[in-house]
């Protein structure tokens, strides 16, 4: 792991992304291990396929949390949050085209 990342065999879409990531050095692999693939998904020109390559070379799949980890939410919960996340979003809306036809209004009435 303490290896050079082997950037000589990779595309240049992924040796290109992994320099500018590293400002310009060779990582190691372990460093290139250590991004997780949310994060290396952030990174210009990465995607699902360099990424797919990038992992290639580490050898090993990235270690992520397990999903087992993650907050579990009951349905009538979530129902809720739903339905108030939806209620803010429309007051959103509304606001938004209030100001929207107050805007026009007021253009109109100038010309």
């Amino acid at each position: 792991m303490d290896d050079p990342f082997p950037i000589e065999k990779c595309s240049g879409r992924v040796r290109g992304a992994v320099l500018a990531e590293f400002q310009g050095r060779c990582p190691t692999i372990r460093e290139v291990a250590s991004i997780s693939d949310a994060q290396w998904l952030t990174v210009p020109n990465i995607g699902p396929t360099t990424l797919e390559e990038i992992r290639r070379y580490i050898g090993e799949a990235p270690v992520e949390e397990p999903l087992s980890n993650l907050p579990t939410m009951e349905d009538g919960e979530l129902l809720s949050r739903l339905n108030r996340v939806q209620r803010e979003l429309s007051l959103i809306a509304s606001a938004i085209r209030t100001k929207v036809a107050a805007a026009t209004y007021k253009r109109e009435q100038r010309k």
